[in-house]
């Protein structure tokens, strides 16, 4: 049963809800429609990603922009699995000759034929990044000449920001994406701030080129459900509410944090107590102690002390009199601590609310403070 509350992407049986999301990103990849997922890290972007392509058989290639250093790196990742991809879809030798030399030829395809079947090796030109838009437009016609739909998906891909101080790998991406016909492009990451700025703000090469989908937590009503489903499974009766409901708002119902908890619950025979699931998520917190120091050493002493302050009141008046006198802190000083905690994901303002985005931190200082 635990493989119903994966550590890892959730896929198959253990993806539930996000039926409209699931929807209209299929829509999106049948239409070519770009589309940029939006939505705080551990929401659960890339499984539902993994999910639409995964039950709707799509081709596709996957750049983790968190494995790139370097823009080389960038055109030689892309162009290794452009390759692979080609040759996943067009199996036949003859054809895949036919068609490589056909839409490649400026990339100096290589195909070599090895047991068990053949490789394909594309080769970058002579212009810096030349191969990126050269590789990704080549793609989107062989697509069309075989009539398939294939997906790019650019995940972690604000981490871009990082390798492209003057935005001409952005360019050679664009020049791509708005000539394609066949491929669809689905563009992630973990940091939604600067990603949302990238597609949004008029000064930048990749405005206005995609679709923005943002995702919200997955309701109350939808987990319990799937929980009650699987006690009943397990146990032949649901949990009560109150077991339902301290699972929920250990994890704040992230993915993440709610398959943690519910796979360590399910490896008890005997339905769980409220004692044990405290115990089950204490334990959890303590097993990412390391994980947690790391982030908080990166912080400043104030930008420590005002995500624990927030960690446990939440506030719409972080500047007020009362709040600035709690933290012992200046209003400049408040504001350059909340810009950065909210720049790295640590806090998130929801209808002028702010508030601390990962519950591990509130169990994390409850625990140690």
């Amino acid at each position: 049963m635990t493989d119903l509350f994966p550590r890892g992407v959730a896929q198959g049986k253990a993806f539930y809800n996000r039926i409209t999301e699931r929807k209209k990103l299929k829509q999106n990849i049948a239409h070519t429609t770009h589309t940029v997922l939006i939505a705080p890290r551990r929401y659960g972007k890339t499984s539902l990603i993994t999910q639409v392509l995964y039950e709707n058989k799509i081709n596709h290639i996957w750049i983790d922009f968190m494995t790139i250093t370097s823009r080389d790196d960038v055109e030689a990742k892309l162009l290794q699995k452009i390759s692979n991809l080609v040759v996943s879809v067009v199996p036949a030798t003859k054809r895949l000759k036919q068609l490589a030399t056909k839409y490649f030829s400026a990339l100096n395809p290589e195909i070599t034929l090895k047991l068990p079947g053949v490789s394909l090796k594309l080769h970058p030109g002579q212009q810096n990044m030349e191969g990126i838009a050269e590789g990704l437009i080549s793609l989107d016609n062989l697509a069309k000449d075989i009539n398939k739909h294939l997906v790019v998906v650019l995940d972690e891909f604000q981490e871009i920001l990082r390798i492209d101080k003057d935005s001409t790998l952005q360019g050679s991406i664009r020049h791509a994406v708005e000539r394609s016909k066949q491929v669809t492009y689905l563009f992630s990451g973990s940091k939604h701030r600067p990603l949302r700025r990238m597609f949004s703000g008029k000064e930048n090469p990749l405005y206005a080129l995609c679709e923005p989908m943002e995702l919200s937590k997955i309701s109350d009503e939808a987990y319990i459900s799937f929980i009650n489903k699987a006690a009943i499974e397990k146990w032949e009766t649901p949990l009560n509410t109150k077991i339902l409901y301290q699972i929920l708002s250990y994890s704040d119902r992230y993915p993440k944090y709610v398959n943690a908890l519910c796979g360590a619950i399910w490896t008890y025979d005997i339905k769980p107590t409220s004692k044990l699931v405290n115990e089950l998520w204490y334990s959890y917190v303590l097993s990412r102690k390391t994980d947690v120091t790391e982030d908080l050493s990166d912080l400043t002493l104030n930008q420590r002390r005002l995500l624990q302050w927030l960690c446990f009141e939440p506030t719409a008046e972080l500047y007020s009199k009362e709040t600035l006198a709690a933290l012992k802190m200046s209003q400049s000083s408040v504001q350059k601590a909340i810009e950065v905690l909210l720049e790295k994901n640590f806090v998130i303002e929801e209808e002028n609310v702010y508030r601390v985005l990962d519950p591990i931190f509130f169990s994390y200082f409850k625990m140690f403070s």
